[in-house]
């Protein structure tokens, strides 16, 4: 077996402050050493690792794209220090620590405001970090270690996440008040195919899975408007009279909008939306409290 390289937490500490600073002189001043020192610890860690974690150029310093890659698991090998260290001082059965979630953009404002607002008032000592993948995104993140758990469509494509479904949701026309089905409660989707539509970007999952669906119907979409984000999307139908396609619990939060639901008739296009865990489930109090809190909420 390969002998790993020997990285201490001063190392990561300083790669880390020199990161986010983009600086060695800020650095040291973050961790109250001197900048040689600083350049000391940077310079075992490269050796370490084999290879140049930052460009230096003149007085500006940048990631490598080796540095790229090491940076968010470097901060995650910390994160889970701090997490250990306050389960230990705190109790076994303490969710107090950390915990990294990657959330595909259909779901944040619809979910994490109320998750979060439940682990403030149950769980003070408990820090979360949220971060908006595309659904391919937040399974890498889990995958990786990035992130402690996703939340997002499941695709049960990998053998190395546990997928735990929680709600099932379907592809609904979406319109303003006085949108062109503003008398009826469910369409046809040869109907839908006449109208302008407005969507998000073929990067995006729920933009595949639509395509998907009309290819299988034979209905030929008329993209007015491509919109890069969830909130975009629905603000644009209210203001165009224009209709999408979303699943329903990207209301929940924005009802404010006043955006109108419509069935598809004979459209039965239902897709599992749930926590992604890593392969072995959840790891620490904190990763539970968390996946806890949101089923209470789905």
């Amino acid at each position: 077996m390969r002998e790993l390289p020997t990285v201490e937490l001063r190392h990561l500490r300083a790669f880390l402050a020199v990161a986010e600073t983009g600086s060695f002189t800020r650095a040291a001043e973050r961790l109250g050493v001197t900048q040689p020192s600083v350049s000391v610890r940077i310079r075992e860690l490269e050796g370490a690792l084999g290879t140049q974690l930052f460009h230096r150029l003149g007085q500006k310093t940048a990631l490598s794209p080796e540095g790229r890659v090491f940076q968010p698991r470097a901060a995650m090998v910390m994160a889970k220090l701090s997490d250990a260290c306050q389960s230990v001082q705190q109790g076994d059965d303490s969710a107090a620590g950390h915990v990294s979630v990657s959330i595909a953009p259909l779901l944040n404002v619809p979910l994490m405001p109320r998750t979060l607002g439940g682990l403030a008032a149950d769980h003070p000592g408990l820090t979360v970090t949220v971060i908006e993948r595309s659904s391919d995104g937040v399974e890498h993140d889990v995958e990786s270690g990035v992130a402690d758990v996703g939340v997002g469509i499941l695709s049960r494509s990998s053998p190395n996440l546990t997928y735990e479904a929680l709600w099932e949701d379907e592809l609904l026309l979406m319109q303003g008040a006085d949108g062109p089905f503003a008398k009826k409660r469910s369409v046809s989707v040869e109907q839908v195919g006449e109208q302008r539509l407005v969507v998000l970007p073929e990067s995006f999952v729920i933009r595949q899975l639509t395509d998907a669906a009309f290819r299988e119907s034979r209905v030929l979409p008329r993209y007015a408007f491509e919109v890069d984000t969830v909130e975009s999307v629905l603000a644009t139908v209210v203001q165009t009279n224009l209709c999408t396609l979303m699943p329903r619990i990207v209301l929940r939060g924005r009802e404010h909008l006043g955006v109108r639901v419509i069935a598809i008739k004979d459209w039965d296009r239902k897709h599992e939306f749930g926590l992604i865990w890593p392969g072995d489930g959840p790891s620490g109090a904190a990763a539970r409290a968390f996946g806890e809190r949101v089923r209470r909420i789905r």
